[in-house]
């Protein structure tokens, strides 16, 4: 060990470090070895008195002469004390090629140390903890694919007790909400326009007295195509409407339903039958914070390192990239799953959506899912100097291919190109897959193995070119 200390203006500073370009900076030096002194005074006095070229050499006959006999002479000592560009000259252990040994005691000591980190910092225990279960709440019941309570109003052109009955499917449906009656086509157009309706039904003269002769009558419907998707719902609700409200006369005649010329559709919904928005927002959610939760706050761990200089631990250690990274990554994991517990409780007492597949296999996806999204927080980590621009680059690295690629909004069978290829390649398509096939449609562990190998699969790469790409030494 080497202590290096420097006087200015009366005040004395002690600076512990291992390497010799800044030892030489300081007014004097303390050579240690096992826990003593070895020697002490200026640098440039210790490579005079040992008769050598640099204090390098100077520290190598020291330690020699303090290890009593050892065979190792100095071209070896410089040997294995030079520098590598990648990594530092106490850094590196014989025989360890690229930093991949693996020491899990060495591993484990790092993530004692972060553990004891984030539990004395109030604000990243929030952030984990209240952050996963706010944002569920919030998101599952804000994000809706319902569409209801839609406004209605008739032009009804025809005023006989048929077109009445005709517009009261409307108004007596739970899709409906019913506006003021419209007396003119300027008006219905206007209020188009406005937004005061978003559907206006449009009954022509002649209506009832075609219904009377088994004629199969025309309605308009006019729908504000301004949200293509709800206007694509409007659209199925009114021909549903309208067909049924047919063949309800028809049967109440005496006619032949199926003789007519309308068809008559009776839709069923599977695993979802009362076709709500929470049964897919709930375990979809789910999926997305338990991705960027665990990233942020992994990536922010190497980067807040970076930021105060903590990471020179890691320089000047023989420890390998490999016990470093994994270290810093079992706290995050232990954290991602008290916070899967905390959610699927969540999902299941207060939104109300019930878990019918196998807990276990659903238990040992989040686990695989966490090691991959710490794992690719690792991986930005790498990329990233800073905590803000660990926080920006993992929300928006994350955000736009799990809500757009990984199945949340459309299935990703159903993408094309580089959009497909995306989804393919992202670790929370295979979990959004397997959370939601778990709690909805009663899925078990034979049917989700090929989930479970994907995601296990992201765990080798994503840590692989982390620790490829973070340097021993800094540059």
């Amino acid at each position: 060990m080497l202590i290096a200390l420097s006087r200015e203006e009366g005040v004395t500073i002690f600076i512990s470090t291992h390497f010799m370009n800044e030892a030489m900076r300081c007014d004097r030096i303390s050579l240690m070895h096992a826990g003593k002194v070895l020697v002490y005074d200026t640098p440039k006095d210790l490579i005079r008195e040992s008769k050598v070229a640099s204090l390098e050499e100077a520290f190598i006959g020291y330690i020699e002469g303090a290890m009593g006999g050892e065979e190792q002479t100095e071209t070896d000592a410089l040997e294995a004390l030079r520098e590598t560009p990648d990594q530092p000259t106490a850094g590196r252990e014989p025989g360890e090629f690229g930093h991949w040994a693996f020491r899990p005691a060495r591993a484990l000591a790092f993530s004692y140390r972060e553990m004891m980190e984030v539990l004395r910092d109030p604000v990243r225990l929030a952030f984990a903890f209240l952050g996963t279960m706010v944002l569920l709440v919030i998101m599952a019941f804000g994000i809706s694919h319902d569409v209801d309570d839609l406004t209605f109003a008739a032009l009804d052109l025809d005023q006989t007790p048929a077109s009445r009955a005709y517009l009261r499917n409307y108004s007596g449906s739970r899709y409906f909400i019913e506006r003021p009656e419209i007396r003119s086509k300027d008006e219905l157009e206007n209020r188009l326009k406005s937004g005061d309706v978003t559907l206006a039904i449009e009954i022509p003269p002649g209506f009832g007295r075609d219904l009377a002769k088994s004629a199969n009558p025309q309605v308009s419907a006019w729908i504000d195509g301004a949200n293509t998707m709800r206007a694509g719902t409007i659209e199925g609700y009114v021909a549903g409407g309208h067909n049924l409200f047919l063949s309800d006369v028809a049967r109440d005649k005496g006619r032949d339903a199926a003789a007519g010329r309308h068809a008559i559709i009776e839709p069923r919904y599977r695993y979802n039958p009362s076709f709500e928005s929470i049964y897919a927002m709930g375990p979809s959610i789910q999926a997305m914070l338990l991705l960027l939760f665990p990233a942020i706050l992994m990536a922010v761990s190497i980067a807040r390192e970076k930021e105060i200089g903590t990471i020179t631990n890691f320089y000047v250690t023989p420890t390998s990239r490999l016990e470093f990274l994994l270290g810093k990554q079992f706290p995050y994991i232990a954290i991602g799953m008290v916070n899967f517990v905390v959610l699927t409780l969540l999902v299941v007492f207060v939104l109300q959506v019930p878990l019918k597949g196998s807990i276990a296999t659903l238990t040992l996806g989040a686990f695989l899912y966490l090691a991959a999204s710490t794992g690719y927080g690792l991986l930005i980590s790498t990329l990233t100097k800073s905590q803000v621009a660990a926080v920006f680059a993992t929300a928006i690295l994350s955000l736009l291919p799990t809500i757009q690629f990984s199945g949340m909004i459309q299935p990703v069978s159903t993408l094309e190109g580089a959009a497909r290829i995306m989804g393919t390649l992202w670790p929370t398509t295979y979990y959004m897959h397997l959370s939601v096939g778990a709690f909805t449609k009663g899925l078990g562990f034979r049917k989700l193995v090929p989930d479970l190998i994907a995601l296990a699969a992201f765990i080798p790469v994503f840590t692989a070119v982390a620790a490829a790409l973070l340097r021993k030494q800094e540059l």
